[in-house]
């Protein structure tokens, strides 16, 4: 049996009625997961709701303003811009465990201050089974991941965490959207994590990383949408490296491998590990050889070249794409290499080294890079 939308929805509706009194806040990130439970509970609860969108300043070009309009005539929500704060108290953090628990800290702490202000005791969010399963697991933190951590949140901010999303997949919730009758540009919005730009940011956060990395997510979702693509997006991380001759040799073509750590999984752990790309362009089937050889050492996420941008660039572009179901496990998308050039044409920026394709399965990589 597939998921029930209708059933779900008269299961989840006595449920919410009971454990939530008074006023709630829900918390929307842009993404299909959180909007789709802040539309859930305020068509159930009705103006008790109280949904609002926080910009982190790790948002993609706008997007709070262009969310807000989105949903314009189905839910009444508020900006709250906190981005000047949000950048300068995670400026210059390295580590992705650190600059993620930072943020839920400065995330929760900004929502805990808008439910005061709102009388609100109860926080909605949009924690899908896949959140939990990989924080559980020890691969990666999620920010909206509390209760399933022991975090007492009464006591650590003054509100109970409502999740009625829990025990659902990506696919699901996108079938739950289209039977709420969402439009389409939302329920096949792309997945954008609660931290945003800032675990694409790979490395070192910087000011001018998180500028660059803005602008490069515009130019692939603009040229990846209509593909029917799971998800896709860009990191961004420092250029510097070594070329490993060993490598170079084992697999028959140039291997970088960068000084930067990215997120993998190896069992139901997190693993952390380098960064490679390959300098050849083969066919897929090849490439995925190499990415298997190349994971056995201590690299999470193996790339290919695309284009040279500019020999005097710092960072390197990573272009992302995957096509999966749950989003526990995951393919790469055999992208045409005509419009991998065009998008790296399109990121001709003076601080621009490379552009490079991840051509990493999950397992063994994570689908962001942090």
């Amino acid at each position: 049996m597939g998921f029930d939308p209708e059933k779900f929805i008269h299961e989840i509706e006595p449920q919410l009625k009971s454990v939530v009194e008074g006023k709630a806040v829900a918390a929307v990130s842009g993404g299909v997961d959180s909007t789709t439970a802040a539309i859930l509970s305020y068509k159930i609860l009705g103006n008790r709701i109280i949904p609002v969108i926080i910009d982190t300043g790790f948002l993609r070009e706008k997007e709070a303003q262009k969310v807000k309009e989105m949903l314009k005539n189905i839910l009444p929500l508020q900006v709250v811009d906190v981005s000047k704060e949000f950048i300068s108290a995670l400026e210059g953090l390295s580590d992705a465990e650190e600059k993620r628990k930072k943020f839920r800290k400065l995330f929760y702490d900004t929502l805990s201050e808008i439910l005061k202000e709102n009388d609100a005791k109860y926080l909605i969010q949009g924690t899908i089974a896949a959140d939990w399963i990989e924080t559980q697991g020890g691969i990666k933190t999620q920010h909206n991941v509390l209760v399933q951590l022991g975090i007492n949140t009464e006591k650590e901010w003054g509100f109970k965490v409502v999740e009625p999303l829990a025990d659902l997949y990506k696919d699901e919730v996108r079938e739950l959207a289209k039977y709420l009758g969402l439009p389409k540009e939302i329920y096949v919005r792309q997945p954008f994590p609660g931290p945003g730009l800032l675990v694409r940011v790979v490395g070192k956060m910087t000011r001018e990383k998180l500028e660059l990395v803005r602008k490069a997510t515009e130019v692939t979702e603009r040229n990846l949408e209509g593909l029917n693509l799971s998800q896709y997006f860009s990191v961004i991380f420092e250029s510097d490296g070594h070329y490993d001759e060993k490598l170079s040799s084992e697999i028959g073509c140039k291997v970088k491998v960068y000084n930067t750590l990215a997120t993998g999984v190896k069992g139901d752990v997190r693993a952390y590990g380098n960064i490679a790309s390959v300098d050849c362009k083969k066919d897929y089937e090849d490439l995925r050889e190499i990415m298997q050889k190349l994971t056995a050492y201590n690299i999470t996420h193996v790339l290919v070249k695309v284009k040279d941008v500019n020999s005097e660039g710092q960072y390197t572009i990573g272009v992302r794409a995957i096509i999966t179901q749950d989003f526990m496990t995951a393919e790469f998308a055999k992208i045409d290499w005509n419009l991998l050039e065009k998008i790296a044409n399109e990121l001709n920026y003076e601080k621009i080294r490379e552009v490079t394709y991840d051509i990493t399965t999950k397992p063994p990589a994570t689908i962001e890079f942090e």
